[in-house]
């Protein structure tokens, strides 16, 4: 073979190398909870988490920082989480994509210490308490097949085969300060300030994987490829504040405000893609590996939630509540200034490419009633009570449609829908200790079309399900 036909097969081969499969599913961030801000606790969870209106334990310093004047006695409060994420993949035209992905994680959910101040200030009841939430969870994995062809002016045909496999580990937890101030028999408030630091329970940090084998047919030459590409978001952290407003208007109904402040964090962000083409026919490799490193920041918005409870007797509690959260300025920034969308990876600074999320809303419903014993006793051994819950709930999506699109078309901005229901048990044990169990099933049909992009008509379907067991301390 003569030397202009090897520098051609080799300038050929470092093409193709360049046209290996993008890696599909990276520069988002894919949440395997709601993206909404939620606080914690399996009693809230049996009730759906319609609890900003309620709000009466040690977790309120999450749900709503005003409801903890409710605390007669200090406590401790430990919670733990496992969450079974399944996902159905499958796309038009590609009987090969159809897969079946599942992801769990054991967790602690909530710890903290709340202490009711045993004297007034300036007349008025205080409640103090230290918090550790875990915010959000990133857990994912799946794998899929695509095969494509295609074939070119001179009728060269082109066959790619290509398997793609993604993990995304960590999460973001905050250690959080509160207090609650009761202005009136009626009228309550509370402030949580929420610190975002890598602590001994988390790293606050988040990782992305993904690797790629193909196999290229092109005419009569043959090639293998394979690709991984890793994306690092380390020690981030950050500050905000959650405020809550609790009133009772009138007996037995209680009507409830949380305002969790939008703010900007920073972190360490690393990448690394490592890439290589084999020609089986001219036995030449090619191999390419690149590396980047630099400070973002990452900026989180605000979310608001208004709820309202009713309380007809002493053994039933119903509430609602209703969140809404704006996603546009979900975003990271990169350290040359750019700002990339976390919902999608789009440009939000160039008008072209930027979509306009509408906000997302949650509504819930929940319900707990106490087995109270109809004569009551002057102390009681045990005391159960039973939760249940529905919701609806939204995800942010750029709406886009696959396939070719005139500039401008930036997709409708209409959110993802779910929906959920949930179970709940709760014990108390000689008015000390009180321990709680939820489940939480969340479903979401036809979602997700940000998170793989290049692939026509492609769909998913979701199940949630999350477990928590709560115990708490009373002194």
């Amino acid at each position: 073979m003569s030397s202009l036909n090897k520098n051609l097969q080799f300038m050929l081969l470092a093409l193709l190398l360049s046209w290996l499969p993008d890696p599909l599913c990276a520069g988002e961030l894919e949440i395997s909870s709601s993206p909404s801000p939620v606080g914690s606790g399996a009693r809230a969870a049996g009730m759906a988490n319609a609890f900003v209106a309620v709000a009466d334990d040690a977790t309120a310093a999450s749900w709503n920082p005003a409801g903890l004047v409710h605390l007669e006695r200090p406590e401790i409060s430990v919670v733990g989480s496992y969450s079974y994420l399944m996902e159905w993949f499958n796309a038009d035209y590609h009987e090969e994509f159809e897969t079946r992905n599942h992801t769990d994680k054991l967790d602690l959910n909530y710890l903290s210490f709340a202490y009711p101040m045993p004297f007034s200030v300036y007349g008025h009841n205080v409640c103090l308490s230290l918090n550790y939430q875990k915010k959000y969870d990133f857990n994912r994995s799946f794998h899929f097949d695509l095969d494509q062809a295609t074939a070119s002016d001179s009728g060269l045909v082109q066959n790619d085969f290509q398997h793609y496999a993604f993990a995304q580990r960590g999460g973001l937890s905050a250690i959080t300060p509160a207090i609650a101030l009761e202005l009136s028999p009626r009228l309550s408030i509370g402030a949580s300030y929420n610190i975002w630091h890598p602590t001994f329970f988390s790293e606050n940090s988040w990782e992305q994987v993904t690797k790629t084998r193909s196999l290229r047919l092109l005419g009569s030459s043959v090639y293998l490829g394979r690709m991984r590409y890793e994306e690092h978001y380390e020690s981030f952290t950050g500050q905000n504040m959650t405020l809550g407003l609790l009133w009772n208007p009138v007996e037995r109904w209680s009507v409830g405000m949380r305002y969790d402040t939008a703010f900007t964090g920073k972190t360490d962000y690393s990448s690394s893609t490592i890439s290589g083409t084999f020609s089986v026919l001219s036995g030449k490799f090619v191999f390419n590996n690149t590396n980047n490193r630099e400070q973002r920041l990452v900026h989180l918005p605000d979310s608001l939630a208004f709820g309202i409870a009713w309380r007809p007797n002493d053994r039933l509690t119903l509430s609602m509540d209703v969140t809404r959260t704006d996603w546009n300025d979900f975003h990271v920034k990169t350290e040359g200034g750019k700002r990339l969308s976390l919902v999608d990876s789009s440009n939000l600074d160039n008008p072209w490419t930027r979509p306009r999320f509408k906000p997302t809303y949650t509504a819930r419903l929940g319900a707990e009633y106490v087995f109270v014993p109809q004569e009551p006793e002057e102390k009681l051994d045990h005391l159960w009570s039973l939760r249940t819950g529905f919701f609806w709930d939204e995800e942010p999506a750029s709406g886009k449609t696959s396939g070719f699109r005139l500039p401008g078309q930036n997709g409708s901005g209409k959110p993802d829908t779910f929906y959920g229901c949930a179970l709940g048990v709760g014990l108390l044990l000689r008015q000390r200790i009180n321990i709680d169990a939820a489940c939480q099933v969340r479903y979401g049909p036809d979602v997700n079309r940000d998170f793989i992009r290049g692939i026509d008509g492609f769909k998913e379907d979701v199940v949630q399900i999350r477990f928590l067991l709560s115990t708490v301390i009373y002194f």
